[in-house]
Parts: C-alpha cells; sequence; structure tokens
C-alpha cells in the first residue's frame, strides 16, 4: 500500500496491491474522487483531486515523509537478510542512508527494490520502452 500526494497534479494517490495491476473500471463517489478496480472488481487505487482545496497544507506536506528505519527492522518486515540489504547500500542498488555506524532505508526504497527485482529475474525481462 503506497500513500503519495503529488503538489504539481493537487492530488493525493491511494495505490492498493501491486501498482502494475491495470484498472478494468472506475467510479467516483463524489466530484473528485476517483476508484479504480480491477477485473475482479476489487478497489486498486482511490484518487483524491483538488486535495489543496480539501485539506490544510501541513496535513498534505506529512503524507509523503516517510521515516527510515534500520535495515535490522526492513529486513524482519521483508524477510531478507540483513547484511544483503546492508551490501545492497554500499553498492547503491537500495536508496539508503548511513546514520553514524548504521544504515537505514525506507519501506518505499526496500520495495522499490523488491520491485526491480521482478524485472532482473530469469525468464522476467524489463519492458521496453515504446
Amino acid at each position: 500500500m503506497k500513500l503519495a500526494y503529488d503538489p504539481e497534479a493537487d492530488s493525493i494517490l491511494l495505490t492498493i496491491g501491486d501498482p502494475d495491476v491495470q484498472a478494468e473500471s472506475w467510479a467516483e463517489p463524489s466530484d473528485g474522487v476517483i476508484i479504480d478496480f480491477d477485473h475482479d472488481k476489487n478497489p486498486i487505487s482511490v484518487e483524491i483531486q483538488n486535495a489543496s482545496r480539501r485539506y490544510p497544507a501541513t496535513a498534505l506536506a506529512n503524507i509523503n515523509v516517510e521515516q527510515p528505519v534500520s535495515l535490522a527492522q526492513l529486513a524482519g518486515e521483508y524477510n531478507l537478510a540483513e547484511a544483503h540489504l546492508r551490501k545492497l547500500a554500499i553498492t547503491g542498488r537500495l536508496r539508503a542512508t548511513k546514520i553514524g555506524r548504521n544504515w537505514a532505508a525506507t519501506r518505499a526504497a526496500a520495495e522499490d527494490y523488491l520491485d526491480s527485482r521482478k524485472y532482473n529475474a530469469k525468464g522476467v525481462s524489463a519492458p521496453h520502452a515504446s
């Protein structure tokens, strides 16, 4: 699940599950609130347009702020080895920051790395740019 605010588009987007799933249908239960559904009619995203008219700037500013957590915590949450995450951080394959002697990263950075593995697995090729 991912929540993001895009100030340029002035919209909040909540993505539920796999961001690569394509929407098959949508509904607008309220003006500027759009819900996308997959082929099984499960909601996969909710977009709130004109967010700055609906919510205070302080609330919107906090949406994209994600605090880094230790690699040990991420390793436990994502069932990965901490040493592997540390190696990825050192080589730059995982966006991470060294805080004192320890490395930390956000959950979004861990999910970006995991998403990148989908395209690097045997028998799977990256999508080609058109």
